[in-house]
């Protein structure tokens, strides 16, 4: 077995990312996500998860959006922002066979396509959106 050519064909653990054309770190790649807490929430929205609810990402999403809210109002762990399209690839291309909802979309996309010149107003519409997630999923 090859193990190098054989990394995509499967996930440890139990969420669902190697059956997408698109793993999660494709998008950290091509969207120059360059700071931890960006890379987890992108890694979040993708993911299907086996063992545990959607509205536990929801929750973690929020929650790291707030710490990062709190970072920046400190001017702590400020990482610069980078907001390039990819050359090769459209963002509808590769999240075309995770199946989002619209609003994981939207929070997807704020998360690929900072606004540089406000990054805290982007968290705190994830936030909004997590906070109505959170409302439909506890139904």
């Amino acid at each position: 077995m090859n193990e190098v050519n054989n990394i995509r064909d499967h996930s440890e653990g139990s969420s669902l990312y190697y059956q997408h054309k698109y793993q999660v770190w494709d998008f950290w790649i091509k969207y120059k996500i360059n700071n931890g807490f960006d890379c987890d929430l992108v890694k979040r929205i993708l993911r299907t998860k086996l063992t545990d609810p959607r509205i536990l990402d929801i929750k973690k999403i929020k929650h790291i959006c707030s710490e990062r809210i709190r970072q920046f109002i400190n001017n702590e762990n400020v990482f610069p922002i980078t907001c390039e399209e990819p050359k090769d690839v459209t963002f509808e291309e590769m999240i075309a066979d995770y199946n989002l909802i619209d609003d994981d979309k939207i929070i997807l996309s704020r998360i690929l396509y900072p606004n540089v010149s406000n990054r805290v107003s982007d968290y705190q519409m994830i936030i909004e959106i997590c906070d109505k997630r959170i409302k439909e999923l506890e139904k």
